[in-house]
C-alpha cells in the first residue's frame, strides 16, 4: 500500500512539475490533495518538510515549498528526495545552476533516483545544453523501465518525442 502511495505521488509530482514547467501561465487545476496521513502537527522532520513542500510546489506556490525544501535539507543534508524537489522548485523558477547543483547532489546521495536525473535534465535544457540533457532524460528513462513506474516512463518517452528524440 506504502509503495503505490508513493509510486503515485511521484506520478503526479513529475506530472505537475511538467506541466509546471513547460506550459506557460494560466496554472493547471490541481485535484485536492489530503493532508499527510494521520498528521495534523506542523512537520518538524525532513521528510515531512520535503512532504509538505511537494504538495506546495504541486499547488502552485514554489517560493512557499522552496522555503520547506529548504528546511528539509537543513534537518538531513543527506536525503535525497528533497534535493530532488529543491531542484524541480528552482527549475520551475528558472535558476538553472541552482538546480542542476541539487540534482547533481541527489545524486551523489542515491544514484537510483530516475526524477534526479530528469531534473538535471531540465536544467541542462535551461543552460543550452541539450546533449547533457538527453543523457539525463534517457537514464531517467531507464531508471524508470527498471522500477516498473510504466506511467513516468511513458511521460517521460512523450517528452523525448516533442524534443525530437527517440
Amino acid at each position: 500500500m506504502r509503495s503505490t502511495i508513493k509510486c503515485r505521488w511521484g506520478r503526479i509530482a513529475l506530472i505537475g512539475f511538467l506541466a509546471a514547467f513547460l506550459a506557460p501561465a494560466p496554472a493547471i487545476s490541481l485535484p485536492a490533495f489530503p493532508p499527510p496521513p494521520e498528521k495534523t502537527s506542523a512537520p518538524n522532520t525532513a521528510s515531512e518538510f520535503n512532504w509538505q513542500g511537494s504538495l506546495k510546489l504541486l499547488r502552485g506556490d514554489p517560493v512557499a515549498a522552496l522555503a520547506d525544501l529548504d528546511r528539509a535539507v537543513q534537518l538531513d543534508p543527506s536525503y535525497a528526495p528533497a534535493y530532488v524537489n529543491r531542484s524541480y522548485v528552482y527549475n520551475q523558477l528558472r535558476q538553472p545552476e541552482e538546480a542542476l547543483a541539487d540534482a547533481e547532489r541527489a545524486i551523489q546521495l542515491n544514484a537510483g533516483i530516475p526524477e534526479a536525473y530528469f531534473s538535471r535534465g531540465v536544467a541542462y535544457l535551461q543552460l543550452g545544453d541539450r546533449e547533457a540533457a538527453m543523457a539525463d532524460f534517457r537514464q531517467a528513462l531507464a531508471l524508470f523501465s527498471k522500477s516498473g513506474n510504466f506511467a513516468n516512463q511513458a511521460i517521460l518517452q512523450q517528452l523525448l518525442r516533442q524534443l525530437g528524440v527517440e
